[in-house]
């Protein structure tokens, strides 16, 4: 197995714990149902990147395509541990008609998972 790969097991639990965190914040919004899918971790695609911050360290990247050449999402393994998710969503907020919902988020802060919308103000 090489590194890849290693590093991809090592984190599987852990992205489906992000991608079950993005789908519930998503369902809190009561969106029409299929509007917007995040789908499982086994269908993205993972690469290795170097760290930002720390060029010996390198950060584990997934990413999903839904079209060709469009990433609606992302998954993030730093090699400190520390990890994040984002995956597009790109509707008006259903509650919150002044409101665009650019996307959603999760990572991982104490040990809890924590969850959020990015949102947009309409153009008035």
């Amino acid at each position: 197995m090489d590194q890849l790969e290693q590093r991809v097991s090592a984190a599987a639990d852990q992205g489906r714990m992000l991608l079950a965190a993005l789908q519930q914040k998503l369902a809190s919004l009561n969106l029409a149902p299929g509007l917007v899918a995040i789908p499982p971790f086994e269908e993205a695609k993972f690469t290795l990147e170097q760290d930002l911050y720390d060029d010996s360290l390198q950060t584990l990247m997934g990413s999903f395509y839904p079209r060709p050449r469009y990433r609606a999402g992302v998954l993030l393994f730093h090699a400190d541990g520390s990890c994040y998710a984002e995956y597009h969503v790109m509707q008006p907020h259903p509650g919150k008609p002044r409101w665009f919902v650019e996307s959603v988020e999760a990572w991982v802060r104490g040990g809890k998972v924590q969850t959020d919308l990015r949102l947009v103000a309409m153009p008035q």
